[in-house]
C-alpha cells in the first residue's frame, strides 16, 4: 500500500513538474506574441499571479492591421480621342487597368474639393469627353473607398458605387455617383491622366445613353462575340481542410468538443462559440464571446478588414475572387457580404452571397460561408448575344453578366433576368 502511494505521488510531482515546464516555457513567450494570440492569452491569463504578472500583460489585444482591398473595380471604361475601350469580365485586364489608373483615382479622392450635385447631363457629358470610369460590384462609404486608395480626402465625400475621373478645363474632376451624383474639382494635374488615357486601345463598346438604348444609361454594352471561359465547382471540406479551419479559428480540433453528426456535419462547441462545417461547403460561426471575434473599431474600414479576413481564413485557392457585395449598418449591427468572382464574373448562389458576417458594435456574432473552390476548364461559353439580351430587357434595365452553377457542378453563363 505504501508502495503504491510513493509511486502515484512521484507521478503527480512528474505531471506537477511537466505542467510548470510547459508554464514556464509559454510565459517565456515575448508578451506582445501572447498578447497577440487569442489561444495563448486565454490560456495564460488565469496563470498571471503566479507569474508575478499583472493579467492586463496577457490580456488578448487585437492587432492593427493594413487595411486591403475587399473588392476592385468590376469594370474599368475608358474614353480617350479614339473612341471606348472597356476592361470587363477579365481579371487580367481589369488588374492591369486598375494598376494604370487606381493611384490616380486615389490622388483625385485626396485633393478633392467640396463635392456638389451633378446633373445626369454633366455626368453623361464627362463620359463623353477623355474620362476613365470604375464601377465597384456595390456602394462603398467613402471611407472605405479612400482606406483601399490610401487617400485622406479633407471634404466629406458620399458614398458610391461609381467613380470618374474627367478631364475638363484644363484640370480633371471626379464624379462619384450611387443613387445621386456629385462633381468636385481636383488637383490632379491634367497632365499625369491625360496620356494615360490616350494609351488605351478602343474596342467598340459603349454606354447605354452612348448607343441610345432605353437602359439604364451607364450598362455597358460589349462589342462583338463574348465568349467566357468554363469552369467547375466543388466543395473543399476534407479533413486537412477541417483541421486548419478550426485551428484558425482558435477551435481545438482534436478535443472532445468537436464531433459529427450522421450527415457528415461537422460541430465545435466551445464557450460562447460554436462552428460548424458542413460536408458540401456550408459554414456557420456564432459568438456571443464580446472579444473572440472583434475589429479594432466600429471604423467602417477596420470592420470591412475584419470580416474580409475571417472570410478568407474558408478559401482555398482555386481560379476565384471573393470580393465585397454590400455593407449595411444600422442600429449598432453591421452586415458585409461578399461574393464569388470567376474571371470578373459574378457567381450568383441561391442564397443570394457567398458570405455573410454580421457586427453586433465591434464584435463578429455570425458568419456563414458557402465554402467552394472554382477551377477554369478547357472550353468557352458563348452568352447569348449583347444585342439580343438588350432587347428582351425592360424599359431602364441593366445588362449583367453572371454564372450560376449547374447540376453537375460546372458553371453556366448568361445574362441576370
Amino acid at each position: 500500500m505504501k508502495r503504491r502511494l510513493w509511486e502515484l505521488g512521484k507521478d503527480v510531482l512528474i505531471l506537477l513538474l511537466l505542467c510548470s515546464l510547459l508554464l514556464l516555457s509559454a510565459a517565456a513567450l515575448p508578451s506582445d506574441t501572447i498578447r497577440e494570440n487569442h489561444l495563448l492569452s486565454r490560456l495564460l491569463q488565469p496563470f498571471a499571479p503566479i507569474l508575478g504578472l499583472p493579467q492586463a500583460e496577457l490580456t488578448y489585444v487585437e492587432t492593427a492591421l493594413p487595411i486591403m482591398d475587399a473588392a476592385q473595380p468590376v469594370m474599368i471604361s475608358v474614353q480617350n480621342s479614339a473612341g471606348r475601350g472597356t476592361a470587363i469580365w477579365d481579371f487580367d485586364a481589369l488588374d492591369t487597368a486598375f494598376e494604370t489608373f487606381g493611384g490616380l483615382l486615389g490622388q483625385a479622392l485626396d485633393t478633392a474639393g467640396a463635392f456638389e450635385p451633378a446633373t445626369d447631363a454633366q455626368v453623361q457629358a464627362a463620359l463623353s469627353g477623355r474620362s476613365v470610369c470604375f464601377r465597384y460590384s456595390c456602394t462603398l462609404p467613402a471611407s472605405l473607398l479612400a482606406a483601399w486608395l490610401g487617400a485622406q480626402p479633407e471634404q466629406e465625400a458620399p458614398d458610391c458605387r461609381i467613380c470618374i475621373l474627367s478631364l475638363e478645363g484644363g484640370g480633371v474632376a471626379l464624379y462619384l455617383l450611387d443613387e445621386q451624383a456629385c462633381r468636385a474639382s481636383t488637383e490632379l494635374q491634367q497632365e499625369l491622366l491625360e496620356p494615360l488615357l490616350e494609351q488605351y486601345r478602343p474596342d467598340g463598346s459603349l454606354f447605354a445613353f452612348e448607343a441610345g438604348l432605353d437602359l439604364e444609361p451607364l450598362t455597358l454594352i460589349p462589342a462583338g462575340t463574348l465568349a467566357i471561359p468554363t469552369a467547375s465547382a466543388s466543395s473543399p471540406v476534407r479533413s486537412r481542410y477541417v483541421d486548419e479551419l478550426a485551428t484558425s479559428l482558435d477551435f481545438n480540433p482534436y478535443g472532445e468538443t468537436r464531433y459529427t453528426d450522421s450527415q457528415g456535419v461537422i460541430y465545435f462547441s466551445e464557450a460562447n462559440c460554436s462552428l460548424q462545417i458542413s460536408p458540401d461547403g456550408s459554414i456557420l460561426l456564432n459568438s456571443s464571446a464580446e472579444n473572440r471575434f472583434a475589429a479594432a473599431s466600429q471604423d467602417a474600414d477596420v470592420l470591412v478588414e475584419t470580416a474580409r479576413r475571417l472570410v478568407d481564413l474558408t478559401l482555398d485557392g482555386g481560379d476565384s475572387r471573393m470580393y465585397l457585395s454590400g455593407f449595411s449598418s444600422q442600429d449598432g449591427q453591421t452586415v458585409c457580404t461578399f461574393d464569388y468572382l470567376v474571371s470578373g464574373i459574378p457567381v450568383t448562389l441561391p442564397q443570394g452571397y457567398a458570405a455573410k458576417v454580421t457586427f453586433s458594435g465591434r464584435s463578429v456574432v455570425q458568419m456563414e460561408v458557402c465554402a467552394l473552390t472554382f477551377r477554369l476548364t478547357d472550353g468557352l461559353l458563348y452568352p447569348l448575344p449583347a444585342a439580343q439580351a438588350v432587347a428582351v430587357l425592360p424599359r431602364g434595365g441593366s445588362l449583367v453578366l453572371q454564372y450560376r452553377i449547374g447540376a453537375d457542378q460546372t458553371l453556366e453563363a448568361g445574362w441576370k433576368k
